[in-house]
């Protein structure tokens, strides 16, 4: 009975620890695909816009411009320029000699994506399709008006093709261990998907389900846990050891699962903060390295630094239990204001650092810091038969470019810095 127990209670905390993890692998390879593809997207479309805002000065100076976009991009494999929807202009060239002279009108499948984008004024990506001169790619389509801001007078457009497998390949989708994958892309209306990675019967039902935004469509991460046969494979040794039924045997193992099941807990000890149960220091760094050692993909995130106010007042008011209770408070109220997919650790004492994957304008971060400060304005912690009213400086960093991990102590030191600019500035509106 005390075999069965004990077995059943550590085969079920090792598949929940499996599917964390398995949880958590997928989370970073929706981030990667769309860090990726808006990173990109946001390149050619700066493009795009100097050549509405000039375009004779864009034919004129094509290569070098182009040479310029591509060495800046990440996935990029060519990029097209068709006045009067006509492909004129192409770089690289080499391979895609075809292409110059040809009109998206004879060619009714694509001229249909220019359409899309010119009735819409945006960016419309389509595929991913399998391209004449090999390999898949995305291909996006950017509207040219030469009447900005009004978009009324259209020139052409710019059309720009990503190396889909290679983005695929940079997102680790498919060394993802312990379950099978369906990626699916939707049409237009985000219906419709399309299955483009994995297999067909993931989708009949699956586990998980992820969106990933792009530009002007979505597609789906979906995922059907695999049978964790390693972890289960515990489940034989005790019918083994039943069947046998030596004592000695029974007491031996029963010893082993005590070691392993204390051994895990110690693991999981050294990566969470025994008070909130957060991602402590070692969490963090280590989340951060995953983040920052894909070398040459390009990511993006950005990261809160905050640290209470006159904590040090609240334990000599109210006493170190009290003080206790705020933090667990402030932890509870991260985790209420932010998403799911967002990092958040207390990395010491009153300290807490978050990590929020694909934000980057600073609008969208000073709104998530307001809903924050709000939650804890009209959430003063209850205490005994007071209230104490808890509130929090927040700094932040954001960041936007090519994975490396030797930048990882800049990032988290000018998240520091701005908490100390925003401490200060509450410091002396206290003293007013």
């Amino acid at each position: 009975m005390v075999v069965n127990l004990m077995t059943d209670r550590f085969v079920d905390e090792q598949i929940q620890q499996a599917k964390s993890s398995i949880q958590h692998d997928l989370a970073l390879v929706r981030y990667s695909i769309e860090a990726n593809i808006y990173r990109d997207a946001y390149l050619a479309d700066s493009f795009s816009t100097l050549v509405a805002l000039n375009p004779e000065f864009a034919k004129k100076n094509w290569n070098s411009l182009a040479e310029q976009f591509l060495s800046k991009s990440s996935f990029v494999r060519n990029i097209g320029l068709a006045p009067n929807d006509v492909i004129s202009y192409m770089y690289p060239i080499k391979g895609n000699e075809k292409a110059i002279g040809l009109d998206f009108r004879t060619v009714p499948e694509q001229y249909k994506t220019v359409q899309l984008a010119k009735e819409s004024k945006k960016v419309f990506i389509a595929g991913p399709l399998d391209l004449v001169q090999g390999g898949r790619g995305i291909i996006a389509r950017y509207p040219i008006f030469t009447d900005l801001p009004h978009m009324n007078d259209y020139w052409g457009t710019l059309s720009v093709v990503i190396n889909y497998e290679a983005l695929i390949n940079a997102s680790k989708l498919h060394t993802l261990k312990g379950a099978q994958i369906a990626l699916v892309a939707n049409d237009n209306n985000n219906t419709n998907g399309r299955l483009i990675e994995g297999e067909q019967s993931v989708l009949t039902e699956p586990d998980l389900d992820y969106p990933i935004y792009l530009p002007n469509k979505s597609w789906r991460l979906y995922a059907k846990y695999g049978d964790f046969d390693e972890v289960k494979s515990v489940s034989t040794f005790k019918s083994l050891f039943i069947s046998f039924g030596v004592i000695s045997f029974s007491i031996g193992y029963i010893l082993l699962l005590f070691i392993l099941n204390n051994y895990l807990k110690v693991q999981k000890l050294s990566l969470h903060d025994e008070l909130t149960h957060l991602p402590n220091r070692r969490y963090l760094l280590n989340t951060m390295n995953q983040v920052m050692s894909k070398s040459g993909s390009a990511v993006q995130f950005s990261v809160l630094n905050i640290d209470l106010n006159s904590f040090k007042k609240i334990n000599d008011s109210f006493g170190h239990d009290a003080g206790d209770q705020v933090l667990k408070h402030v932890a509870a109220a991260l985790t209420h204001c932010l998403r799911a997919s967002d990092f958040i650790s207390r990395i010491g004492g009153d300290e807490f650092v978050v990590i929020l994957f694909r934000t980057n304008k600073n609008s969208d971060i000073e709104k998530i810091i307001e809903k924050i400060h709000l939650y804890l304005q009209s959430n003063p912690l209850p205490w005994k038969e007071e209230y104490i009213q808890i509130t929090v400086s927040i700094g932040y960093y954001s960041f936007i470019g090519e994975a490396d991990p030797f930048l990882i102590d800049t990032i988290l030191s000018s998240a520091d810095k701005s908490m100390y600019e925003q401490k200060a500035r509450f410091k002396h509106q206290s003293s007013e």
